[in-house]
């Protein structure tokens, strides 16, 4: 999935706040929830619109985390004095520094006028695979470092029966960690089957995507709960 997917799937465009994109996948979830909807027994929309928030949730973290670095080294650069080493934008040979997107229009307005609707399909999918190419390399380096940054901590995890309504988004997430027991047609479960499965991220990821908090998470070394606090 790529942002283009992730936007079109919760039905937001790309300029909306991260508020207005979980307002959007909450509406959604409850609407496309298999307990609450009858057409909607197999789950994949509902399973579709969890891994568009999530994407877009990490795109957000990704976003803020970018935008404290480059502020701590504008601070950094202007208490020492030194010489600015801000990243240069990539030159796109666009005139004024712009992107090809930015000029798009300068360069294809024969074509556009020529035949508008080839074009406008043509530059669709032309952005939607730049962008899925961007953010393959981007989750292949984010991959990496998060490896590097992952809490080294004996997880312990279950899910309460009591609470569990099925919703799916764990077995999403962390499909090595979490199944649904599909087997039962009344009431349906989710259960863990390998406690190893995943990284303590992507566990956590799961169980805060619970709506009814029923993945309780402990350090096993501890006993301590670390979710839900």
């Amino acid at each position: 999935m790529n942002s283009y997917q992730a936007y079109e799937t919760l039905n937001v465009n790309s300029g909306s706040s991260f508020d207005d994109i979980k307002y959007a996948y909450r509406k959604l979830a409850l609407e496309l929830h298999p307990d609450k909807n009858l057409q909607e027994k197999d789950g994949n929309k509902f399973k579709q619109v969890t891994e568009a928030y999530h994407f877009l949730k990490n795109n957000h973290k990704k976003t803020n985390a970018m935008k404290r670095k480059k502020s701590s080294e504008w601070n950094f650069t202007n208490k020492t004095n030194q010489k600015q080493t801000f990243r240069q934008k990539q030159d796109w040979g666009a005139p004024g520094g712009r992107t090809p997107e930015e000029d798009w229009s300068r360069f294809t307005k024969d074509f556009e006028e020529a035949n508008p609707n080839f074009w406008k399909e043509y530059e669709k999918q032309f952005w939607k695979n730049y962008d899925t190419y961007v953010n393959s390399n981007e989750n292949k380096a984010s991959a990496k470092q998060q490896k590097k940054k992952e809490p080294q901590v004996n997880l312990l995890v279950d899910v309460d029966p009591t609470l569990c309504i099925a919703c799916c988004s764990c077995e999403t997430i962390a499909p090595e960690v979490f199944v649904v027991d599909r087997n039962k047609t009344l009431n349906p479960k989710s259960r863990v089957h390998d406690q190893k499965g995943a990284g303590y991220t992507k566990i956590m990821n799961a169980a805060e995507t619970c709506p009814t908090k029923a993945i309780l998470v402990n350090n096993a070394d501890t006993k301590e709960r670390i979710y839900p606090w």
